[in-house]
């Protein structure tokens, strides 16, 4: 039977106005895509009547209609109210009007109405056969919004690829970067919401998170080496990396940092070895060119605090300011010191730094008020002066304690006391 004769039979009984007339669908153009413009699709057809003979020329309204393959949901609709028939021919460009928003990501078939009445059977939407190598089971190349694919490879460079990490490329959720061996393993992955990773022949090796970076293992052969714990190692022809690192800073702003304050015990002069602390440290700020102070409370009372520092090292060094109070006798024997120890007791206590801090001569006569009270730490006293402390030790293991005393053996006037600031601890 012709294409024609099988169209015949089905129009009879369609509404008068078409009653004899036919449709036959020549030609189905691929898409039309253009940047920053709507899909269409060109569509060209001929329209007889029962007898073959063509429908009389004029303008005739046609509707359009686009379904799931055996569905009656109208997935997309357009009526053309003048399509000019010439010789029972017309053509179409369907998506003018409506526009086609479909992903065409299922099989489609086209319905066409004259009138009230939809001509049977629909047309079978079908693609140009080198658009099929553009589908696959879940691949979406819509005409606008996210475009979805199985697998993409770049350049034989880059593949990118769905799931977490894997061995050969096995289910990645990232960006891989194939190598000679034709392996996959080795590139950028998100292996969860809110981290994504480095690996390297499917080894972690670098997270990064909302809260920083994390180095997994160790970086580079014959380079810096960053571990986990902060430790930077450095090995190569040339010797070993010797550099300090600086691992902690007590800059008092907020609190006093877990300083605190003992008191002498028996018949001792000072608290340097007493085990009990007596509470925190008192803080002051002194502002301009200071900043924060942690101060001893009494003469007698030294200041301890225990530090843990991470990593593998084998010295240590402290740098903070030392600040001697009121009328100190330096030349009667008062004096500043600060030094390492493996507990509160000051057990193994080893001096790091001792200076005497006498009355400065250079200070002697000078007339403060022309300065004004806030050039000095405490404006009662023109003997206050400051040292800056540096002491390094032979580190033993990864904690240590930290002294700080001032040896006040003639404290005649009561002002005497001792301050420090910014301490810093550094590690090679």
């Amino acid at each position: 039977m012709s294409l024609t004769k099988h169209f015949q039979n089905l129009f009879e009984n369609l509404p008068s106005c078409i009653t004899r007339a036919m449709m036959v669908v020549l030609l189905l153009i691929s898409t039309h895509l253009f940047i920053h413009a709507q899909a269409t699709l060109s569509l060209q057809g001929i329209l007889k009547k029962a007898n073959g003979v063509a429908l009389e020329d004029g303008d005739y309204p046609i509707t359009f209609k686009v379904y799931v393959v055996d569905s009656t949901q109208v997935k997309w609709m357009e009526t053309i109210p003048d399509v000019e028939v010439i010789s029972g021919i017309y053509s179409v460009i369907l998506g003018e009007i409506t526009p086609i928003n479909l992903p065409f990501d299922k099989d489609y078939e086209l319905g066409i109405s004259i009138g009230t009445q939809e001509m049977k059977p629909r047309v079978r939407l079908t693609s140009a056969p080198y658009a099929l190598a553009l589908r696959g089971s879940s691949n979406q190349f819509p005409s606008a919004g996210l475009v979805l694919a199985d697998e993409i490879k770049v350049a034989q460079g880059v593949l990118a690829s769905g799931g977490a990490p894997g061995v050969n490329g096995v289910d990645k959720n990232g960006y891989a970067f194939t190598g000679n061996n034709g392996d996959n393993d080795s590139g950028l992955f998100s292996t969860q919401d809110g981290e994504v990773s480095l690996y390297v022949n499917n080894v972690e090796k670098l997270e990064v998170h909302a809260t920083g970076a994390t180095v997994l293992g160790t970086l580079g052969t014959n380079l810096v080496n960053i571990n986990n714990n902060g430790g930077i190692n450095y090995t190569s022809t040339q010797g070993s990396f010797q550099d300090w690192r600086l691992a902690y800073v007590d800059d008092f702003s907020s609190n006093a940092d877990g300083w605190q304050v003992y008191n002498p015990t028996g018949g001792q002069t000072f608290g340097w070895n007493n085990p009990t602390p007596a509470g925190p440290a008192t803080r002051t700020n002194y502002n301009t060119f200071v900043g924060w102070v942690v101060e001893q409370a009494a003469v007698s009372q030294v200041l301890k605090k225990q530090y843990t520092i991470a990593g593998t090292y084998s010295e240590i060094k402290v740098k903070f300011r030392y600040y001697a109070f009121g009328s100190w006798e330096g030349w009667q024997g008062d004096a500043g010191f600060a030094g390492f120890a493996t507990s509160a007791s000051a057990t193994t206590f080893r001096i790091g730094w001792n200076f005497p801090l006498s009355y400065p001569t250079s200070l002697q006569g000078l007339n403060t008020t022309a300065f004004g009270d806030a050039t000095k730490i405490k404006p009662t006293n023109v003997s206050d002066q400051c040292t800056e402390v540096e002491m390094t030790a032979m580190a033993n293991g990864t904690s240590f304690w930290l002294i700080v005393g001032g040896a006040l053996n003639h404290p005649t006037i009561a002002d005497e006391s001792f301050g420090i600031s910014r301490v810093e601890v550094y590690v090679k």
